[in-house]
């Protein structure tokens, strides 16, 4: 009782603030045409190999789940997603006895090279589409449960428009037999407001996760569930496996269904929205490399590193 009683007291003045944004600016749905969907398109390495959307399993990347911050670290994510679209952030995580568990991450999405032509043909020079999104997170642990917060704030601009907002995510982390390897997880994404008067919709959702490994099986199992507020696409799920060949060394495997449906090309039936990766382990290293096939035609190469700082 008196855990639970000091994460309240701790967390509900910055719930408190959410709901105050919530009811003066509420999310408004608009045309189904414009996204800032580069929000929900993760870089982390060992999320895409197991899937593209975990939120359950140790990878300290609390841009997905704000709960996830408990080691002190740095973290390097890289995507070459599709052509020349390319994505890449930086997160640090750490602890202080006055804030707790922290972290501040930037993510850069680019777009590529376009070329710019008026009504009439005419060529008016080369431009880039690019979006960053700037995320504050805080995040606490009490004993088997985790629960946190990220505050963020998204800039896009594609052409001749911008856009930018606030939003928030609320997470939770739940170990209810650590010595069992099962844990739960539950994350509220995106809810927030845009600033100005601009036609797009985010992509706000609600996500479910689990993560498990059998007591004599060398293998963890992942499972995540997304319901989305986007009228085409409302649910989507993703499913990995962790193959723990040593203490130094797993082979990471993932099924996503939404890149299995939203890829698929015409009289085509070859394997889709499958990825996979490799894990290596080193003392403060953590090095990850993944590859997503989303059609015939188009793979995805995904390189991360997590470095952990020493303590003072």
């Amino acid at each position: 009782m008196i855990s639970i009683n000091y994460l309240f007291n701790k967390l509900k003045f910055i719930f408190f603030l959410e709901l105050i944004f919530i009811q003066f600016y509420p999310i408004k749905t608009y045309s189904q045409e414009e996204f800032l969907n580069f929000i929900e398109i993760t870089d982390n390495s060992k999320i895409n190999a197991l899937g593209g959307n975990n939120i359950s399993s140790e990878h300290n990347y609390f841009l997905l789940n704000p709960s996830l911050t408990n080691d002190r670290s740095i973290s390097l994510n890289y995507l070459n997603y599709i052509l020349d679209i390319n994505s890449s952030s930086i997160l640090y995580s750490d602890s202080s006895k006055f804030l707790g568990n922290y972290g501040v991450g930037v993510k850069y999405f680019s777009h590529g090279k376009f070329e710019g032509y008026d009504n009439s043909g005419n060529y008016n020079g080369d431009f880039y589409p690019k979006e960053y999104l700037i995320t504050f997170n805080k995040s606490y642990k009490l004993s088997m449960f985790s629960i946190g917060t990220n505050l963020k704030y998204f800039y896009s601009k594609l052409y001749d428009k911008s856009n930018s907002g606030m939003i928030v995510d609320i997470g939770a982390d739940f170990s209810p037999l650590p010595t069992k390897d099962l844990r739960l997880a539950l994350v509220f994404s995106n809810i927030g407001f845009l600033l100005g008067e601009n036609q797009m919709i985010i992509p706000s959702n609600f996500k479910f996760g689990t993560s498990f490994k059998p007591e004599y099986m060398p293998l963890r199992f992942s499972l995540t569930y997304i319901y989305s507020q986007k009228n085409y696409e409302k649910e989507n799920f993703s499913f990995g496996i962790e193959v723990l060949l040593s203490k130094y060394m797993n082979v990471l495997i993932g099924y996503n269904f939404k890149n299995d449906k939203g890829f698929k090309l015409n009289k085509s039936e070859k394997l889709r929205g499958i990825s996979y990766g490799l894990e290596l382990i080193l003392k403060r290293f953590e090095l990850n490399y993944s590859r997503l096939i989303l059609n015939s035609i188009s793979n995805s190469n995904n390189i991360s590193i997590n470095y952990k700082l020493k303590r003072n």
